[in-house]
């Protein structure tokens, strides 16, 4: 049931509009929130002079912007609102600040990483769950976190990959998180998988600290046989 919910909930996205090459940039742009030149020649087989010339008719239309946040990576893009409604995606404004764009860009390369995988299709950005699970008006991939003060709290995986044996949440684990935070969502992924939401739980963390990190909450809480370990795919 969950997993006709999500696919129900991703192809209102795409039932919604026509499609032509601009639509389909600003589309994805508007899923993942925020992407560099590179995830647009990558997720559309382009050159740079191709990629950069599509770009730019969509910013004159008011369609993209370009957010420059990093001197070693300008010219980022994001849908406007104008994008997003001519996108029919449903989807709010993508929120940007310097201590997000590194890890926004970490799932989209991420996505287009798994996309050669799956199809690109079958992933499901956050931004996409978030409205996915409004649709549903009940959880479709996120974990439960119990309640506080009376209210039920969720988290949220960055992607959710509709494989052949069910839904996989995927997690981009760039720096370390306290080991009892890491635990405690552990524990409530477990919780997710036993209710059937999910079949397992991908962690994908960069090298060293964080990587570590995560194999001691994952040992600590015995939870080997669902949650897999890999680093995570480069920018």
């Amino acid at each position: 049931m969950e997993t006709e919910l999500w696919n129900g909930a991703a192809e209102l996205q795409s039932e919604r509009v026509p499609r032509n090459r601009d639509l389909e940039l600003v589309r994805f742009v508007g899923r993942h929130g925020l992407v560099a030149m590179r995830h647009v020649m990558t997720a559309f087989g382009v050159g740079r002079t191709a990629a950069y010339r599509r770009v730019a008719v969509c910013v004159e239309a008011g369609l993209l912007e370009r957010i420059d946040l990093l001197a070693t990576e300008p010219g980022l893009l994001r849908a406007t609102r104008d994008g997003l409604r001519y996108a029919g995606l449903g989807l709010p404004l993508a929120k940007v600040t310097p201590g997000t764009v590194d890890h926004l860009l970490r799932c989209t390369s991420t996505a287009l990483h798994l996309g050669e995988r799956y199809g690109n299709e079958r992933i499901l950005s956050e931004r996409e769950l978030v409205l996915a699970e409004q649709i549903a008006g009940r959880p479709i991939a996120s974990a439960d976190l119990g309640e506080r003060r009376g209210r039920s709290r969720m988290h949220r995986p960055d992607l959710v990959v509709q494989a052949d044996s069910g839904p996989i949440a995927i997690e981009v684990e760039l720096t370390a998180k306290a080991p009892y935070r890491l635990q405690q969502l552990i524990r409530a992924w477990r919780r997710t998988i036993g209710s059937k939401r999910i079949t397992k739980v991908h962690y994908l963390c960069a090298p060293g600290q964080t990587y570590r990190a995560v194999e001691r909450a994952v040992f600590k809480v015995r939870a080997e046989d669902f949650v897999v370990i890999a680093e995570v795919p480069p920018r």
